[in-house]
């Protein structure tokens, strides 16, 4: 799967979205909604759920701020089907906590879709330096990063 562009959307009046149909071919009909980094909604196939839960399962919830996030995601996270002309509801909580009002952006994050109101994908636009050397810094960064860990 690799999920990539980004597409201008309208909700409609009850809050339904329909994702583009290249991550609908990726994504199935069924998905799971978390609040995401950054204030967006992050949007994974229902398929994804075993990996969702791995990844959880193996951190420390003793810790208060870990077991608080972990809380707090499941808290407002939702699994939601598409009907059969590929829309699905966006869950009120989510869109408070994401600033949705009406116009999102649909971003593919390479294993997940991002779901981000319009105001907050250009606030997050503004701040990005979009040359070529500032793609290169950040490939440098996250290059050194994982060159770190390993």
């Amino acid at each position: 799967m690799f999920l990539v562009g980004n597409q201008q959307h309208m909700l409609d009046d009850k809050n339904r979205i329909r994702l583009p149909a290249k991550h609908r071919e990726a994504l199935g009909n069924k998905y799971i909604l978390m609040p995401g980094t950054d204030g967006c909604i992050f949007v994974y196939p229902a398929s994804d759920e075993h990996k969702i839960i791995a990844a959880i399962e193996n951190i420390d919830s003793f810790d208060p701020e870990i077991a608080e996030w972990v809380r707090s995601v499941s808290e407002f996270s939702a699994t939601v089907e598409a009907d059969s002309q590929g829309r699905f509801m966006l869950p009120q909580d989510l869109m408070d906590i994401c600033g949705i009002v009406k116009n999102v952006r649909i971003v593919g994050a390479i294993t997940k879709v991002e779901i981000w109101s319009e105001e907050r994908y250009l606030e997050r636009r503004k701040g990005q330096d979009l040359t070529p050397k500032g793609f290169d810094d950040r490939y440098r960064k996250i290059h050194d990063k994982m060159s770190n860990k390993q």
